[in-house]
């Protein structure tokens, strides 16, 4: 039987990566049922996943608004019996003192990064619960275990979804449905664009390489469906965490240090 893989998200970055390693590793065996609003691209992505023999489904969503991902999981009963796996991806960002924010860019990091994962991962333990089985896996950032200059507010929704995965955890982990957080540095994606993050990824070589989203899939495919509970991409920044946990004081001023000053 097609085990059913939601992923939101999945137009681009990490999202089209981990959409993609699925169809290489199993094809046939898997239904993924891809979520973003670019509709151009994520029709683009849904033909690769094709080509590679999985069966594809495509939902049209904006993941900031509320009756979108209800949309989303309405559609979803129609399309599957069953939901096994749960890829929930959004994240954007923007790098400057959160004084110099417009209220308008924090409420899109908050309505993509906290409330739209939130709905969704809600809305999947309720379908898993109810099944009996399933897995969420949620993508925070190694900013959702650190804190980093400049990024306060997404840090914030990192810190914040990093939370709420863990406590759900605890909450559908006798129902059988296992969650799991995955904490990348930098990657490769078009989030570090001028017109998001604008963070020019050459400045982060020294002390952060950015890896490939490709690198993130792999080891977001060698965890699916087990009990594993954080990843961190790659796996040596699990020190870095733990150094942030052990002397968050000294660990900050490091970091305000290294981290460049953007551009005001």
């Amino acid at each position: 039987m097609q085990k059913t893989i939601l992923i939101t998200g999945a137009s681009s970055g990490i999202g089209k990566a981990v959409a993609l390693e699925f169809a290489k590793r199993d094809g046939a065996k898997n239904h993924l049922i891809l979520v973003a609003r670019n509709q151009a691209k994520l029709e683009a992505v849904a033909s690769e996943v094709k080509s590679l023999g999985a069966t594809v489904s495509v939902l049209l969503a904006d993941l900031g608004k509320t009756a979108d991902i209800a949309k989303v999981f309405t559609e979803l009963e129609k399309i599957a019996p069953s939901l096994d796996l749960v890829f929930n991806n959004a994240g954007l960002g923007f790098v400057k003192e959160a004084r110099l924010m417009s209220d308008n860019e924090v409420e899109q990091i908050i309505d993509v990064n906290v409330k739209g994962m939130i709905l969704v991962g809600k809305k999947a333990a309720a379908h898993m619960v109810e099944q009996g089985h399933g897995h969420i896996i949620f993508t925070s950032s190694l900013a959702g275990y650190t804190l980093f200059p400049f990024w306060s507010v997404y840090c914030a929704s990192k810190w914040g979804i990093t939370a709420f995965a863990n406590v759900l955890r605890q909450e559908v982990a006798p129902h059988g449905v296992q969650v799991t957080t995955v904490h990348p540095g930098p990657v490769q994606t078009e989030f570090f664009d001028p017109n998001k993050a604008d963070v020019d990824l050459s400045t982060t070589e020294k002390t952060m390489p950015a890896i490939p989203a490709s690198e993130v899939a792999a080891d977001v495919y060698k965890i699916a469906y087990t009990d594993t509970k954080r990843i961190f991409n790659p796996p040596k920044l699990a020190m870095f965490a733990e150094a942030f946990r052990l002397f968050p004081g000294k660990m900050q001023k490091m970091m305000s240090k290294l981290v460049e000053q953007p551009e005001k």
